[in-house]
């Protein structure tokens, strides 16, 4: 072992996430349901490893993009977070951008690639189906809805390259907009 540091979640969902970029540092996400998200910046250092806090429990960054962009999604799905270092933070509330009563649901809001964000959205944050958005990765705002030709369901992974999987029972598919 070369370093080790205690996490403050004892009961989670963990993945581990890499900056498109090849940044040093990697985000480790600790999903604890609806008890909220734990984030952490993790680099490794000659001293062992430098954690730090990215976002609250209620508001996890949960998307990375390049030049340390990170995308954010709270817990009840009402709003998203775009932020970067030295640029000021952009905001999105569900009721201003998307169908009355929806939210953004599946906490799994990604880069597409440098120009797009995916996001599930639906009725509620749990639900087991939704729709996916793709949204400007500067502003947030929606520019089309991805048609599959099956339903979807919620969880969709954004790769940054341009392209996203999801998961249709056993089988997991890869998607591209081109």
């Amino acid at each position: 072992m070369l370093a080790e540091h205690v996490l403050p979640s004892f009961s989670a969902t963990y993945a581990f996430q890499q900056f498109p970029d090849a940044r040093p540092e990697t985000l480790l996400t600790a999903s604890m349901g609806q008890d909220g998200t734990h984030c952490l910046l993790i680099t490794c250092t000659t001293g062992g490893l430098d954690v730090r806090a990215a976002g609250t429990a209620e508001e996890p960054y949960v998307g990375l993009g390049a030049d340390g962009v990170l995308v954010g999604q709270d817990v009840g799905g009402g709003c998203l977070c775009r932020t970067q270092e030295g640029v000021d933070d952009v905001i999105i509330e569900a009721g201003e951008v998307l169908p009355e009563e929806w939210v953004f649901a599946g906490c799994t809001p990604g880069f597409v690639g440098e120009k797009r964000v995916l996001v599930v959205v639906a009725e509620e944050q749990w639900a087991e189906e939704g729709t996916h958005l793709l949204l400007d990765a500067h502003t947030l705002t929606p520019l089309a809805e991805v048609d599959y030709p099956e339903t979807s369901g919620v969880c969709a992974v954004p790769l940054g390259d341009g392209t996203w999987l999801t998961a249709d029972g056993e089988t997991v598919l890869r998607w591209s907009s081109a």
